[in-house]
């Protein structure tokens, strides 16, 4: 047996609790060891570094490999990364505890992953500090235009777009902010260019460097440039990758180390519903759908398969022609969804690849935060809910794929277990249930009683028993004639809505 020791990239159950529940399908042969969810931060509280550092050592004295997010080593959490004050010193000193933890333990293998700072294109303090709540917008803005005015010559509407925001980032309070901002920025990625070195040296023996909220333009990624051209100078290709996603990479490199473990490297054949075979950019990031899904099964060990007869799995890629939409629109039936989507094929050759006994992993990405009603209605109605290998329709679309690729993955090495059906019904229920049709629900009810998206009454308070109640209203959509699903437990993690802390269990109809 093989241990794996998991540093999370902060305490939400995308983090913390996913990776558990994956490693469990394959508890026969991994040990998966992780921190104490208590001694995490808390959303913009960092975690403690004494009790990081505790841990980790302890931890990996005697461990096979480490999965670690090196945000939470440096910063305390994804959020505390865009809040920190360190300086670069503090932060090095912080670094080379890894150096330190290969030093003692020279079998660990070392797969990390350490985040571009993101710059969201809205205004909202919720993640960010609290300047971004009055001038976030023109700070990605002002990014965008720095970038773009790099490539090509602005336009008439452009060059006058660039100007009246950098009038109004010339008021003085928004300078002081843009000047924070940016600091912190040059820090972090100072940081990320250091832990290049330590893939060169063959400290960290994988690396990715994921982006959130990403797009074309802007800081992020011009950011992303650098650090490209220095995976480039020191030959790191093949040992450091850069692609979208955040919540899900520690997934991804779960099923990297089970495979390394078992010495598998799956392939994988993509098979998209809509004309675009993949070539549209996905809402918060900024490349092709066709492009970044390699990358996720590159990470994770596997590899692309172009034969669909000699493949280990089947991915089937739900996309609309053009144009993603959010979710919670999808009832208002837009075209690109409508045509040159072919959903009823899809559903079809699922329904023969499973029936020639071909596993199948369906990455709902249709839409953004939110899984794809109509595809789900159809699985059912063709019996395929729970004949699938994975599902997932989360958040954004690296999301999806850095959740659904790693599960079908590691269940195609360990089978059909109690631990697969419930995190695959846990899938159903939290990413179209909750996602897709309670939340909004729920939200259009505590906006007439004074709260809000970002702040609710508590993580167990009444909002929380009443989206229990609503699920539990609407679970009968992801049972079919065979299985029920059980809610066990629900929170609002970080006290707002977009995220739910569910927890179920799948249980087989007695005859």
């Amino acid at each position: 047996m093989k241990k794996v020791v998991y540093l999370p990239l902060d305490e939400r159950p995308c983090n913390y609790d996913y990776p558990i529940q994956l490693a469990s399908i394959a508890k026969k042969d991994i040990e998966f060891v992780t921190i104490s969810q208590e001694k995490l931060g808390l959303k913009k509280r960092p975690a403690e570094h004494q009790n990081i550092t505790q841990f980790l050592f302890d931890a990996c004295a005697d461990a096979d490999y480490l999965i670690l997010a090196i945000d939470t080593l440096l910063y305390g959490g994804i959020i505390p990364s865009r809040l920190h004050e360190f300086d670069e010193e503090q932060l090095t000193t912080r670094l080379n505890e890894i150096k330190v933890l290969k030093e003692k333990n020279p079998k660990l293998k070392i797969f990390a992953y350490h985040l571009i700072m993101r710059c969201p294109s809205y205004s909202s303090n919720d993640e960010e500090p609290d300047y971004y709540a009055t001038c976030g917008r023109e700070i990605h803005l002002c990014g965008h235009y720095q970038h773009l005015s790099q490539t090509k010559e602005l336009t008439k509407q452009e060059r006058e777009e660039k100007e009246k925001i950098e009038q109004i980032l010339q008021k003085e309070e928004n300078q002081i902010a843009i000047k924070d901002y940016l600091h912190r920025r040059k820090i972090n990625l100072n940081m990320n260019l250091k832990t290049l070195d330590f893939v060169s040296e063959g400290i960290i023996d994988f690396l990715i460097i994921p982006q959130d909220d990403s797009a074309p333009y802007g800081y992020t990624a011009m950011d992303q440039m650098l650090l490209r051209d220095k995976i480039f100078e020191k030959h790191l290709e093949f040992k450091a990758y850069m692609y979208p996603d955040a919540d899900a990479v520690c997934n991804t490199l779960l099923a990297r180390a089970i495979n390394q473990i078992n010495q598998r490297c799956p392939s994988v054949f993509i098979r998209y519903n809509s004309s675009n075979e993949g070539m549209l950019i996905p809402l918060y990031e900024d490349r092709n759908v066709s492009e970044t899904i390699k990358y996720h099964i590159l990470a994770a060990n596997g590899r692309v398969s172009y034969d669909i007869l000699d493949c280990d799995l089947v991915c089937m890629v739900n996309l609309p022609s053009d144009h993603m939409q959010e979710a919670v629109l999808q009832d208002q039936h837009f075209m690109q969804y409508q045509i040159n989507r072919n959903l009823i094929e899809s559903i079809e050759y699922i329904d023969y690849l499973i029936q020639k006994n071909k596993p199948v992993i369906v990455a709902d990405i249709a839409y953004a935060n939110g899984g794809d009603k109509e595809l789900i209605s159809l699985l059912k109605t063709k019996g395929l809910l729970y004949k699938i290998n994975a599902y997932a329709g989360w958040n954004t679309s690296s999301n999806t794929l850095g959740t659904c690729i790693p599960h079908g993955m590691i269940q195609f090495q360990y089978g059909k277990n109690q631990q697969h059906y419930d995190f695959l019904a846990l899938r159903y229920l939290e990413d179209v249930g909750y996602m897709s049709i309670v939340r909004h629900q729920i939200h259009e009810e505590i906006k007439k009683e004074g709260m809000c998206w970002t702040l609710i009454d508590g993580v167990k308070g009444k909002v929380s028993q009443r989206i229990t109640k609503a699920l539990n209203e609407i679970k009968y959509l992801f049972e079919d004639e065979t299985h029920t699903i059980e809610i066990l437990d629900n929170y609002q993690p970080w006290n707002r809505l977009f995220e739910t802390g569910l927890k179920v269990t799948l249980h087989q109809k007695k005859a």
